[in-house]
């Protein structure tokens, strides 16, 4: 898990980083309608969401195995969690279509404020609860998820 400027997501070895940052200097990021957009075909694509995060109780924590997510937040503000996957409960099965699996947590976890102009990068199987209400900001949000094949 990383958490840092997205000015500053160069300096991490991940693939697809240019396209990424080619991606967000060639676009109006704040004016993205919602929705899925191929980057590099299923090797990088991203989804763009508008929303109000929820407390962190009512959404579940998560896993993928096959990409890794960079959650761009453009603007607003947002708590996430992560947690050691030995100290979380399966509430469902991995699904291999969607590339994601849902958990329940023990309590022990960490909290971040991912924040705008900020990225928190999590890679296949590092468990993270994403989208949550940060008690600072309680505003709506616009992010960036960046599926990258790993």
């Amino acid at each position: 898990m990383i958490l840092d400027s997205i000015k500053n997501l160069k300096r991490y070895n991940l693939p697809k980083i240019d396209a990424i940052l080619k991606f967000i200097t060639r676009q109006d990021c704040a004016k993205l309608p919602d929705g899925e957009m191929e980057i590099q075909g299923r090797e990088l694509f991203v989804r763009v969401m508008n929303y109000t995060p929820k407390p962190a109780l009512e959404n579940n924590f998560e896993t993928h195995q096959i990409y890794a997510d960079v959650q761009y937040v453009v603007s607003g503000a947002e708590l996430m969690q992560i947690a050691r996957l030995e100290d979380l409960t399966p509430l469902t099965a991995y699904d291999p279509v969607g590339d994601l699996q849902f958990y329940k947590s023990s309590g022990v976890m960490s909290n971040m404020i991912v924040k705008s102009g900020e990225f928190a990068l999590f890679f296949p199987n590092q468990a993270h609860r994403p989208s949550c209400l940060y008690e600072g900001y309680e505003g709506p949000v616009k992010k960036l998820v960046f599926k990258v094949k790993i």
